[in-house]
């Protein structure tokens, strides 16, 4: 062989070498690709085999936990429950066909509902999809629907045990059986996930803990108030007077002086490492849905301001969800189980893909947990009344979320039931229904009943 043709092979082989690499790296590419973005362009609404004129028809059934079918596909149609209660109160967890409630399983879980795998795309013999049970009660929901009446806001609740959110419900909200007239309502939006409210006094449970955490006399240290107290030459107002109040007395009463008074003599740092540790400031997830974070930001705050932020107020920002979670741990002696609404994922054959697990974080001591417990428990007994939750021991903290001077205040309920026969923690949202001793107790009290009528 010449050196002209032995040249020329190499210059082929070069090429051919290149070729392949290219090749090999383009396939490579190609399958990383399909592993992050498959489940999307599986699910793309042009997609004849699962979609019918844009709308999703080859899918499983979503049902509660008590396998009450939310919406299924009947006759190449999507239908949801005949009860429009049912449907009303559950849409923002089951979602609905055009993909506007982002945290619906249509939506959120679309691939795992249509039966979507990396191999066969979203084919599949039986033709249909998998069945996605949820933790949700929907007579609970509808119970809680009801409960808010013509108000805006949220209510979810969850066993703080095994981390199953038995409700979710927010309000305003739609039937996916009918035209949305007012979409400017918010009513696509899951608040219990995606909304933030200025939380008002039960962030005081976080500055409560903040204490007990770094003080020594955080028990029997006391702080006067005159229908309020001056802080850095400003008046920082409370609802009444409360002289040589203690910490205990302090939830009972609400003691705005006392507690803003407590935060300043904790300091910024103290109590952001306090509101980190129980959420704020964090990405929370619930079944890989993100929430919205609550804030706790007071880093360039004065004087005045840093202690309106240990009474809630400020820029102070809380998520339900968030905040429910917190109230689990405070109930289970400290350890907060991550709350989810996937009971499970089986297919067409009855085999389970996926099934919710109990996960735990530690979030304060035990011993923390059981003084907040008792001074909650305090709290309702001789603030809010226990006729209202008889036979609950229901351990809670009200919140009155001042939002602007035109305007009237948020109503704030949080808490749990103190029994392990009935291990639920709650967080309630009624907006600009006034004092949380009001509506939101209210709320609260009508859901935890029906809860406990249902559960036995």
């Amino acid at each position: 062989m010449g050196e002209g043709t032995m040249k020329q092979a190499l210059r082929r082989s070069s090429i051919i070498l290149v070729i392949t690499f290219v090749f090999i790296t383009g396939i490579a590419f190609f399958y990383v690709r399909l592993g992050f973005k498959g489940a999307k362009w599986a699910t793309y609404p042009t997609n004849k085999h699962i979609y019918t004129n844009g709308v999703i028809t080859k899918a499983g059934e979503i049902t509660d936990t008590n396998g009450v079918v939310l919406a299924k596909t009947e006759n190449e149609t999507r239908v949801f429950n005949a009860d429009e209660n049912i449907r009303k109160s559950t849409i923002h967890a089951v979602g609905d066909l055009k993909g506007y409630v982002s945290t619906g399983v249509h939506t959120a879980f679309l691939d795992e509902l249509c039966g979507y795998d990396p191999i066969n795309g979203t084919y599949n013999f039986s033709g249909q999809g998998n069945n996605i049970q949820l933790t949700l009660d929907a007579d609970i929901c509808v119970s809680a629907l009801k409960a808010m009446g013509k108000y805006s806001g949220t209510v979810g609740i969850y066993n703080y045990k095994t981390g199953e959110i038995v409700c979710m419900v927010s309000t305003p909200t739609f039937d996916p059986n009918v035209n949305v007239v007012n979409e400017t309502e918010g009513v696509y939006v899951n608040k219990f996930v995606s909304g933030v409210y200025t939380p008002g006094s039960i962030f005081k449970l976080v500055t409560a803990l903040s204490a007990l955490e770094n003080l020594d006399d955080a028990e029997t240290m006391q702080f006067g108030c005159k229908n309020g107290v001056e802080i850095g030459g400003e008046w920082l107002r409370c609802m009444g007077y409360h002289n040589n109040t203690t910490l205990d007395k302090a939830l009972i009463y609400s003691c705005n002086a006392f507690c803003s008074q407590t935060a300043l003599k904790l300091g910024k740092s103290k109590m952001t490492a306090t509101a980190q540790k129980v959420g704020f400031n964090k990405k929370l997830t619930m079944d890989g849905i993100e929430c919205a974070q609550s804030k706790y930001v007071v880093d360039d705050s004065n004087e005045i301001d840093f202690g309106w932020s240990g009474i809630g107020q400020h820029n102070d920002l809380v998520n339900p969800y968030q905040y429910m979670r917190f109230m689990g741990a405070i109930a289970n002696d400290g350890k907060a189980v991550k709350p989810y609404i996937i009971k499970k994922i089986e297919n067409s054959d009855g085999v389970i893909l996926k099934s919710g697990k109990i996960s735990k974080i530690s979030m304060l001591s035990k011993e923390n947990s059981q003084i907040l417990t008792d001074m909650m428990r305090q709290t309702v007994k001789k603030s809010y009344g226990d006729y209202r939750f008889s036979g609950l021991e229901v351990c809670g903290k009200t919140g009155t979320a001042e939002i602007g001077k035109n305007a009237s205040p948020h109503s704030w309920f949080v808490g749990f039931c103190n029994n392990e026969q009935k291990p639920y923690a709650f967080a309630v949202v009624v907006e600009n229904a006034g004092a949380g001793n009001g509506e939101a107790t209210n709320v609260a009290s009508k859901v935890l009943k029906a809860l406990v009528k249902t559960s036995g």
